[in-house]
């Protein structure tokens, strides 16, 4: 089957670059709509699961603090400081992950099995954390297979939110993988 070949090769490529930031983005549906899926990185010893926009992008960045890269240029801001150590306490311990992520903890075969069931898929390279967002590049069955950069945290949502506005044009139109 290709799509079950084409991800197993999608899968190998981030096990073999040395593409610690790069994750796969594995949506599975929609619901009242919002999207809804897991996040893979074979730096992470298991899928990170979503629902909305908004919950993916910041645990796509809280990802990137457990890998420890690419590290950010500030640190978060709260509304007060008892909001900023109940963050602190909740993501302390949470990182099981190496420094640097020096260990691969799932390979090539155990992602794309993973991603196989996904109707949806898009790689995310996260390559910059400036000025409390993040920068990189989106490539996918939808940017026809062309890396597609984005500036901010704010635009890679703007453009996620589009796959909601595609899927819901038809009713609830299913979604397809790359």
């Amino acid at each position: 089957m290709i799509k079950n070949e084409e991800m197993q090769n999608v899968c190998r490529d981030m096990i073999i670059t040395d593409r610690v930031s790069t994750m796969l983005i594995c949506f599975h549906g929609k619901e009242e709509g919002n999207l809804y899926g897991e996040i893979l990185n074979s730096y992470i010893d298991k899928p990170i699961c979503f629902f909305g926009v908004g919950d993916l992008i910041l645990k796509m960045d809280e990802i990137c603090d457990w890998i420890g890269t690419p590290h950010p240029s500030t640190e978060p801001r709260f509304l007060n400081k008892k909001m900023s150590e109940e963050y602190t306490y909740r993501t302390r311990g949470k990182n099981k992950v190496p420094i640097k992520a020096k260990v691969q903890l799932q390979d090539s075969q155990t992602l794309s099995s993973r991603a196989i069931r996904a109707k949806e898929t898009l790689i995310v390279k996260i390559e910059h954390r400036q000025n409390a967002s993040m920068q990189g590049i989106v490539l996918g069955r939808l940017t026809g297979k062309q890396y597609v950069g984005f500036r901010s945290a704010l635009e890679l949502m703007r453009m996620i939110k589009e796959i909601v506005i595609r899927t819901g044009k038809g009713g609830n139109a299913p979604l397809r993988s790359i």
